[in-house]
Order: structure tokens, then sequence, then C-alpha cells
């Protein structure tokens, strides 16, 4: 069970005294500065570009915001950090749900809050980040700043890595009945977002696995949107002030991620998607991003066009194929 009474006391203190920020933050990644799109942000409801108004004013009203990046982004992450602060400028105090630290990490988040409570520089070092295999946590800190300048509670979201092996070796099965039930885990995506999942998936493995051998995987992402939706759900229950989600683009898709189980479990209408995605130099429309099937629906309720990190990110594909490469090798 997640526990907020550490830092509840600071709450009225901190939405009073915390200044948000309300200009949009300037980009510092160049790669695709130039690109046309960079800068836009494209509403699924509008089916046009909207000012960033109105997505500020979509959070701000939202009681489940799902804010969506590329994770070694860091303007994605300032970005980020902008939203949630219009949101407590409204005297709002959401919980802040992490999908980079597993709900075995809870403890490590509750113990940090208790002894330092605003302390946003040391919460990479408390929870283990760098043991997670995360990017830096400098370019996060900004989400952490304005969460714990507003005394928000913080909860770990993803499912622990022990769950996603077991359930990889042993099938959904393995989490048993009662479970699978209450994450709404016994829902079908349906026949074409299956299929879009295991194509995101080996694409993201860069073709080099098989995909039959990416089934089990196909389960273990369910799982992890499953349980960071219950993570939204849980911190919002019996609070009016919701809950904000930090992952990454590929979990907030209203196709086959987290929106669908909150939908399923709480029928809530009330849900705002916003993905980060970085321009690419071939692609000039909108709809090359954000839609998806014959009939082109939406995979975000907004997209918010960023550059790059372009050649500094390297060929994270060569790399892959190294760390397959060695793991052949091992007798």
């Amino acid at each position: 069970m997640v526990r907020y009474s550490t830092i509840a006391f600071l709450g009225a203190f901190c939405l009073a005294a915390f200044p948000v920020r309300a200009e949009v933050p300037a980009f510092t990644l160049e790669a695709g500065a130039e690109h046309p799109l960079a800068g836009k942000v494209w509403s699924r409801a509008d089916g046009d570009f909207v000012a960033a108004g109105a997505v500020e004013k979509a959070v701000r009203d939202a009681r489940y915001v799902l804010l969506g990046e590329i994770h070694d982004n860091p303007d994605h992450h300032a970005l980020q950090a902008h939203l949630l602060g219009q949101v407590v400028s409204q005297g709002r105090r959401p919980a802040v749900v992490l999908e980079m630290v597993p709900r075995d990490r809870q403890g490590r988040i509750e113990a940090h809050l208790a002894a330092t409570p605003d302390d946003a520089a040391g919460f990479g070092a408390a929870v283990g980040w760098s043991e997670l295999g995360w990017p830096d946590y400098g370019i996060y800190r900004p989400i952490l700043e304005v969460a714990l300048g507003a005394g928000l509670p913080v909860v770990a979201g993803d499912a622990p890595r022990a769950d996603r092996r077991v359930l990889a070796r042993e099938g959904m099965e393995s989490l048993g009945g009662e479970k699978i039930a209450v994450l709404a885990l016994e829902n079908p995506l349906g026949v074409a977002e299956d299929a879009r999942l295991l194509d995101t998936l080996f694409d993201g493995h860069c073709g080099l696995m098989p995909r039959a051998a990416l089934t089990p995987l196909v389960a273990v992402q369910r799982l992890r949107d499953a349980v960071l939706a219950d993570a939204m759900i849980a911190a919002g229950t019996g609070r009016a002030d919701g809950a904000v989600l930090i992952a990454g683009a590929g979990h907030v898709r209203k196709d086959f991620g987290v929106p669908r189980y909150l939908a399923w479990r709480e029928a809530a209408s009330d849900v705002v998607s916003v993905a980060f995605v970085e321009v690419r130099e071939a692609a000039a429309m909108p709809s090359d991003y954000v839609t998806v099937g014959d009939g082109g629906g939406a995979l975000y309720d907004y997209v918010w066009f960023t550059p790059g990190r372009g050649a500094a990110r390297g060929d994270p594909c060569a790399e892959l194929e190294k760390r397959f490469e060695k793991a052949r090798e091992q007798p």
C-alpha cells in the first residue's frame, strides 16, 4: 500500500509556495530543430495543430494524465515537468507514477521522502536508479523537482522484474486467476491491436528476434501496462486529484497501452494521453506519426513534436546485435 502521511502535512504550504513556470521550456537538442513540425502540437480531437495552452488546459482538467516520452530525450522530461507544473498550478496534488521505478521499490521512495521530503537531487540514488538501466537520472530530475517541491505523492509504477521473468517463462496463468481479473488482463486487446503490439516489439528489437520468440514479451508488455494503470488507480482512489504517469510513449498509446486498462477498470473518460515525439527528416505530416490502421485511429490525444538526439544516440540496433552475439557465444 502506498502511504502519503509522511508528506501530507506539507501539501498546503507547498502548493502556495511552489513557483510554477508558466512558459514552455525551450528545446536543448538540435537534431531536427528546424523541422517544420518541431515545437508543434497535434490534437486528436481537433484533427489539427493547437497551441500549447490547449494541452496545458487538458492536463489541468483531467483526472488521469499520461505523459509519454523517449527515455533519453531531455527535452521530453522538461516538457513533462512543465505539464506537471501546470496541474500543480491549479492547487491539485496528483500522485506522480513513475514507470522507471518498479513497485517493489516503493519502500525506498517512502524512506527517502520521510527523511528528506524535498530532496529531488538525492531521489535517484535513494531508489537505485543507476541499477535499473535507465538513462542518467539528471535528465529526469526536473520532474522530481516539481513533484517534491509541491509535496506530491510519488509512486513506483512498473511490474517488478522478478514478476516479469516468471510471466515470460510460465505464461499469463502464472499470475493466478484473481490477479488476472483484478488487472483486467482477461480482456482481449483485439486482433489488430495484438498484431500492432507484436510489430512494435519486433521493431523495438530491430528485427533481430523472430516474432514467435517475442510472443512471451507480449504478455510481459500487457502486464506492465496493466500494473501501471493499477498504480494510477490505487494512487487516485479516494482522492480527487488523480494521477500523472511518467512513462515511455509506447505505454501511453490508446490502442494497447495503459489507457485501455484504465477504461476497462474505471470506465474513465477523464483521461488525457500526451506523447512527445521526435521528428524524422522524411516525415513532415502528423499522420506519419500519430495514426494506425486503415481507419487512421489516433494513438494519443496530443502529440508534441520535438527535436531528437540524432547521431549522438548512435545505432541502437548495432548495440543490440552485439549483445545478442555475446549471449550466443556464452556457454
